[in-house]
């Protein structure tokens, strides 16, 4: 978008740092004194709009001028010498003469000893600044609204703009009231925010993290205002934020974070935080998977020197910002699991959900005779898996015959609930219900039990499995993902049916967890 990677050669405990940037979002995270806010600094002091800018004089809605702040991020103490702090921002095509930006420190003026930030281009006029507009939103956004004093009132939202705030306000604190919303900027010597509340509360009576979301509303809707008014010129804009969680409850933060990805989108944003918060990390990293977007840099303090970590492990990070070791995950064996076709194993998957992270379901689908072949010449695959055959099977006296042959009632060997083909058993349950069950929809135009059974009306113990099948096709769309609706009230319906047959599975699977030294259920 805006910046594509840095180099820090130096700035005092930071040194040789490379990292990376997403298009749209980069969280710099790390324990306090790991120098974050300074890299926030170092990311958004070359940025400025001069003089012969298109866009020079314009100014966010709250009154600044699209530049941070050098006495927001930096500190300058004696020790601070020119020459010392040395980086180069890589930054994509077009939005500088040069791709890469270097920037120095230097003496402010042959008088002093005072520094300054620089470019290395030189000293002449237009030559310090990238021409991009920023804004840095340091932690004296969330300084607590009651302690000001002398505050002014203004109204400088269109309604188009003052419509925006407020849904997006509603949605970032899942706020469903059906109050009428006011909005206004407000002023002080230290401080200017945006406050919203309803008729029951004045401007002043906002909390510290509806200050938060509303500093940063009002900063999309600046560069928002900014690409309306310079379509031609507006490049995009940085939006950088330092502790963005601050003041914000776990789900206000994860809403957050995704408007702000949104927002990237609509309004050409680059966002850059610092956070310790897990519930941010989790939000944009573990929910976000274009890595290209989304980028998280760790920083951490080894003696007196701060390292950096690119695209960590999310576990890893949160369990060092709460000072845990992560220890490995210890590897759960899996035991093989079969049955005879896909519309069987649908309903195996329903019925041992709570078992599925010890399973793994083989796609191989043949009939219940091929699998005792198998068995009957001890293939490995086979007799160290579980084999689910059908309902209808339990009764076959050829297929209890051929267990018996192999010495017992095979134990790795059980049936699906019911004396039928999964079929004829989801027909004969939707049949026996009764037209006002909770199972049926019986809104206009719902899925009812008329319809369920409009073309197939009353099958019967000698019709042809293959009308039972026809059925099944031809309705089970009806039931949800993967027939989920009709195996959830199956389930409610017939719990002694299902606890038995989750014995007979905890039984196999313990039998073959034994021989293969797996822990057992």
């Amino acid at each position: 978008m805006i910046i594509k990677r840095v180099h820090i050669e130096k700035f005092r405990a930071l040194e040789n740092l490379n990292f990376d940037l997403g298009k749209k979002m980069t969280a710099i995270v790390g324990h306090n004194g790991t120098l974050k806010t300074t890299v926030l600094g170092i990311l958004s002091q070359p940025f400025t709009i001069s003089e012969n800018n298109p866009i020079h004089g314009e100014k966010t809605i709250d009154g600044y001028s699209f530049r941070s702040q050098f006495k927001e991020k930096f500190k300058i103490s004696d020790k601070d010498r020119p020459g010392e702090h040395i980086w180069t921002l890589e930054l994509y095509p077009g939005i500088h003469k040069t791709e890469l930006f270097e920037v120095k420190s230097i003496l402010r003026d042959k008088k002093s000893n005072v520094i300054r930030f620089w470019s290395s281009e030189g000293r002449e006029k237009g030559m310090g600044f990238i021409q991009i507009p920023v804004y840095y939103l340091s932690l004296k956004r969330v300084s607590p609204i009651g302690e000001e004093k002398n505050f002014k009132h203004s109204y400088e939202l269109s309604s188009d703009e003052l419509n925006f705030y407020i849904e997006e306000y509603k949605q970032i604190f899942t706020d469903t009231n059906s109050f009428t919303y006011s909005v206004e900027n407000i002023s002080s010597q230290n401080k200017r925010t945006v406050s919203i509340h309803n008729e029951e509360h004045d401007a002043l009576s906002i909390s510290a993290g509806q200050d938060n979301v509303g500093k940063i509303l009002l900063s999309v809707l600046s560069f928002r205002r900014l690409m309306k008014k310079y379509p031609d010129d507006y490049k995009g804009g940085v939006l950088l934020i330092d502790e963005i969680e601050s003041t914000l409850h776990p789900l206000a933060q994860e809403r957050l974070i995704k408007r702000l990805l949104r927002y990237s989108s609509d309004y050409k944003l680059q966002f850059i935080f610092t956070t310790h918060s897990p519930t941010i990390i989790k939000s944009a990293f573990s929910d976000y998977h274009n890595t290209n977007d989304v980028k998280l840099v760790y920083l951490k303090r080894v003696g007196n020197k701060v390292q950096n970590y690119n695209d960590p492990n999310i576990e890893n990070v949160i369990c060092e910002l709460s000072g845990k070791v992560n220890k490995p995950k210890k590897e759960i064996k899996k035991i093989n699991i079969f049955c005879e076709d896909v519309v069987g194993r649908l309903f195996l998957k329903s019925l041992l959900s709570d078992y599925s992270k010890r399973l793994k379901y083989m796609t191989c689908s043949i009939g219940a005779e091929e699998y005792i072949e198998l068995l009957k010449v001890n293939l490995s695959q086979i007799t160290n898996a579980i084999i689910v055959l059908d309902g209808d099977k339990s009764n076959d006296s050829k297929i209890k015959t051929k267990l018996s042959k192999l010495g017992l009632t095979k134990a790795n060997v059980i049936f699906l609930p019911g004396s039928f083909a999964p079929e004829k058993v989801y027909y004969n349950f939707l049949h026996s219900l009764d037209e006002d069950a909770p199972f049926w929809d019986l809104t206009l135009g719902g899925y009812d039990k008329i319809k369920c059974f409009a073309e197939f009306p009353n099958l019967t113990d000698k019709s042809n499995i293959d009308e039972y099948k026809k059925w099944y096709n031809n309705q089970n769309h009806y039931w949800g993902n993967s027939n989920k609706k009709l195996f959830d009230y199956w389930k409610i319906v017939n719990p002694d049916t299902t606890k038995a047959f989750i014995d007979d599975f905890i039984s196999a699977f313990n039998y073959i967890a034994e021989i293969n030294g797996i822990e057992k259920i």
